[in-house]
């Protein structure tokens, strides 16, 4: 029978990954930044433009929500990354009153250099454990994402 204590102790253990995890990933990202002299962006200016580069754009809206942000704080920091021409925002065609998000066609390739760095850490990654533990270890993510896909779905 699993009790609390041992699922705190596994609580633990997936935070104390997930974290490292987030910051070998992040070091990556600025390691493409320095490579192509960019400017440096806080973690949270990563997140935005990695939210708006899977979704290829987004409404100000659309985006503060991903973010679990409000609108306003979305639009600060978007005007701040169109500012360092990272990304653009334009006039939604269909719907004049909502602004379009997307990455800038000049850092799109910037986007894809940071993309090949965090799945060639990955490979790094599962080089070190083995095939198996990898086939694992992707098997729960799945099971995870789904998980959460189906949490944000509520």
């Amino acid at each position: 029978m699993t009790t609390d204590k041992e699922k705190l102790e596994l609580a633990r253990v997936v935070n104390k990954t997930q974290h490292l995890l987030h910051h070998a990933f992040l070091r990556g990202v600025f390691s493409v930044l320095d490579a192509h002299n960019l400017p440096v962006l806080t973690p949270a200016q990563v997140h935005m433009v990695m939210t708006v580069r899977q979704q290829r754009e987004v409404t100000l809206k659309q985006l503060a929500s991903a973010l679990h942000v409000k609108a306003p704080a979305a639009s600060a920091m978007v005007e701040r990354l169109v500012e360092m021409g990272i990304l653009t925002r334009e006039e939604n065609p269909t719907d004049r009153r909502e602004v379009l998000v997307k990455v800038s066609a000049k850092d799109e390739s910037h986007m894809q250099a940071m993309e090949r760095r965090h799945l060639q850490f990955a490979m790094e990654l599962i080089d070190k454990i083995g095939m198996k533990d990898a086939r694992l270890w992707a098997g729960l993510c799945r099971r995870i994402g789904a998980a959460l896909a189906q949490e944000e779905n509520l």
